[in-house]
């Protein structure tokens, strides 16, 4: 049994060192990212800003060679994915993360940015709402909610969460906006 599992040990060390010559780090790199991983995952999430997924999936995979349960790796490598369209392997990689890391709420809301892209809009509406239990601060996260729930005609429900988030932030004009907006679509649709 010894023998086979380093022989596991062996062909994992080789696949690895065949993915780096063919991601063209070299061992001076990889030993900087090694002992640098927030150089990483800010390099990375640089090229996804730029729009340069190829790269952020070079860098987030040699991440996930070094640390494969890193919730920030994991994560930068679910979103290059879903920019990349692939959203099926996007939403492994981040089912995975939030089974490792349960209480990270980006990463809750990022799988639901997945799902939403897939058309799965009620698990998409489960992981924001979870996500905002985990952490009621992150705006963006209630702005999507509310999105959805207009955009699946929850205009009720998209209502109430607005009128939530703006109990907990009085100051957001944009949130104002679309409270009218979600009022004019309610009086139209009564109408």
């Amino acid at each position: 049994m010894m023998d086979n599992q380093r022989s596991n040990q062996r062909s994992s060390k080789k696949i690895n060192t065949l993915i780096l010559k063919e991601m063209q780090i070299g061992l001076e790199e990889l030993s900087e990212l090694r002992d640098n991983p927030s150089l990483l995952i800010d390099t990375g999430y640089e090229y996804v800003e730029m729009g340069d997924y190829e790269n952020a999936l070079k860098l987030f995979s040699i991440g996930v060679l070094l640390d494969n349960t890193d919730p920030d790796i994991l994560n930068g490598l679910g979103i290059t994915l879903c920019e990349m369209g692939k959203y099926k392997k996007s939403k492994q990689v981040l089912e995975r993360s939030c089974r490792l890391n349960p209480d990270d709420a980006i990463t809750l809301a990022n799988l639901a940015g997945v799902c939403w892209e897939m058309g799965e809009l009620e698990q998409s509406i489960y992981y924001y709402n979870k996500s905002l239990q985990i952490n009621p601060d992150i705006e963006e996260i209630h702005y999507n909610l509310i999105n959805l729930h207009i955009e699946t005609g929850a205009l009720y429900v998209a209502y109430i969460d607005c009128l939530n988030f703006l109990e907990r932030f009085p100051d957001e004009e944009e949130a104002k906006e679309l409270l009218d907006e979600i009022i004019l679509n309610l009086a139209i649709s009564l109408s």
